[in-house]
């Protein structure tokens, strides 16, 4: 018999998943019982962008809910946004340690660099942010519209970390972090973020008719009508690609995205996708220009090859399938890189900074870096994430543990509470109409009343307080793969090994990650996945 005896109080999957660990489980049993200043004291332990997240996180979380296994996945990032909106506008903040007489320089104020700056004051050194741009906020301002983030929301949490102690230091550029030290600061942080446009390379591309992703974003974010035109090409498969169409959307034009894979590559958040969809981008997959001319593009029908090296099938062009689509303005996003050189410190390939993945460090002393300056492109909690680290490492440098407080709101009631029957949904986001949705750039999403949120809290299946024991006879099982089909946890592998009846069983790993939904106990058609006990972590 192959056993496998799951953790108490173990980590939930969906807080396994955060990057940034957010206790999702004890946020949400908060909401459920009406809670929310005490739901949003839980974020805040680990985020200091609740209301950010709650709007416009990728919610990886929800990938690996495990309600997905009855049903559909917990609402979270549209719980969190209840939270954020219902936790009251002064929220608990995490206490501050006395100071430690320590500087600490942080270049960039965008997610990663203003998370390490708050834990950092947190934890009592003297944190000063500089600027290059006259407001704060990095992509977080200048590259999401508006009618997926407010302005208001970045302002409110950035206020936040300024009225902590924080001291934010705006329109100033700093062309060296080692300068920095030799100012005085005991430490600096580069977090430059990733604002360098990726080319193509092909003819054509340095037309004043063709502009950046980003560039476009951040003059629509700054409240400017750029004159695109009325017919707009955008190419690229990112969220930066699907904003730019979706802003082009609102300023008027007719929209053609081109993506030179599929839907099921295509990086950018589905329901994004679908939104863009909605409201008039009409994307063209498998399809890649290859000249760009005065007022059309050529462009070239693509088919999937082989894997690359990013592990998706390489786009391979089809041989005399070129054809024209007219444009007034050609949108590039097909990514962003770093610019190391921005602030003198080594990079490497697409000019991100070279650093010790452990702790962030550069090759010069005292010197660290975070973000998208070292991970290339990425989202919001990943870049909240490294801050963290950041944080912690710059705190071991300066002489400190490392150890970020936490603990602001303690779970009230932890006993395992009676979870939603199978087979619910969870509820529709309310949305402003679709015809308003394609002139302005008023938010789109409203959140959950609190009855609908409470609802969908008590959906929540509490992986965390779960304790149980199932046993696979492996004497009996035949590997026929139904236990590892219906388990989205990756509970189940094939066993290297025979057992005496001749067949290689399954196998159970991860068992922190098991939540008790039986679904391989129905599935099995061998009886070979028993039961032995199951009960509350309270109990």
């Amino acid at each position: 018999m192959g056993a496998i005896q799951c953790r108490k109080k173990s980590t939930a999957p969906c807080q396994e998943a955060c990057p940034a660990g957010i206790d999702v489980p004890r946020y949400i049993r908060h909401i459920r019982d009406g809670r929310f200043e005490k739901a949003l004291a839980v974020i805040r332990e680990r985020i200091p962008f609740p209301f950010v997240c709650g709007c416009a996180c990728v919610h990886p979380c929800e990938a690996k809910c495990a309600r997905i296994q009855f049903d559909e996945a917990v609402a979270i990032r549209m719980l969190k946004r209840v939270a954020a909106e219902k936790g009251g506008r002064k929220p608990a903040v995490i206490f501050k340690r006395p100071p430690t007489g320590k500087k600490v320089a942080v270049i960039g104020s965008g997610p990663c660099g203003l998370t390490a700056a708050h834990y950092l004051n947190v934890l009592g050194h003297s944190v000063t942010v500089y600027e290059a741009l006259s407001l704060p906020g990095g992509m977080l301002r200048y590259g999401i519209p508006e009618y997926r983030l407010p302005e208001e929301i970045v302002d409110r949490e950035i206020a936040l970390i300024r009225e902590g102690g924080v001291d934010l230091v705006e329109g100033t550029p700093v062309s060296s972090a080692e300068a920095l030290r030799e100012k005085g600061f005991d430490a600096v942080l580069a977090a430059t973020g990733a604002w360098k446009p990726a080319r193509m390379g092909i003819p054509g591309e340095d037309s004043p008719k063709v502009i950046d992703g980003i560039s476009f974003l951040r003059q629509v974010n700054e409240g400017k009508t750029p004159a695109i035109g009325r017919k707009v090409i955008v190419v690229g498969g990112g969220n930066t690609a699907v904003d730019a169409a979706r802003a082009s959307i609102r300023l008027g034009a007719e929209v053609v995205q081109v993506y030179r894979r599929t839907r099921s590559e295509m990086p950018a958040s589905g329901e994004e996708i679908v939104e863009a969809v909605e409201e008039g981008v009409r994307i063209e997959y498998l399809t890649a220009p290859v000249k760009i001319g005065e007022d059309q593009a050529t462009c070239i029908r693509m088919k999937l090859g082989d894997a690359d090296a990013t592990g998706r099938p390489a786009p391979v062009p089809v041989a005399g399938s070129e054809y024209a689509l007219s444009f007034d303005t050609l949108i590039m996003a097909i990514g962003q890189s770093a610019d190391a050189a921005s602030v003198n410190l080594e990079g490497l390939r697409n000019g991100t900074v070279h650093v010790d993945k452990g702790n962030l460090a550069t090759l010069k002393k005292g010197v660290f870096a975070g973000g998208d300056a070292v991970t290339g492109p990425s989202t919001i909690i990943e870049a909240i994430a490294q801050g963290r680290l950041a944080c912690a490492s710059i705190d071991r440098f300066l002489g400190g543990t490392g150890v970020i407080p936490e603990a602001l709101s303690e779970d009230e009631n932890p006993a395992l509470p009676e979870t939603a029957p199978r087979g619910t949904t969870r509820p529709d986001v309310r949305k402003i109409a679709l015809k308003r949705r394609r002139v302005t750039f008023d938010p789109i999403e409203l959140a959950y009343e609190r009855k609908a949120a409470a609802a969908e809290a008590f959906r929540c299946l509490s992986c965390d307080l779960r304790e149980f024991e199932v046993a696979v006879n492996d004497l009996i099982c035949k590997d026929c793969g139904y236990c590892r089909e219906v388990c989205s946890l990756d509970i189940f592998k094939q066993s290297e090994d025979f057992n005496p009846g001749g067949y290689k069983p399954a196998v159970a790993v991860n068992t922190d990650k098991c939540v008790g939904c039986l679904r391989c106990l129905y599935i099995c058609p061998d009886f070979a996945i028993t039961i032995l006990e199951r009960k509350s972590a309270e109990s």
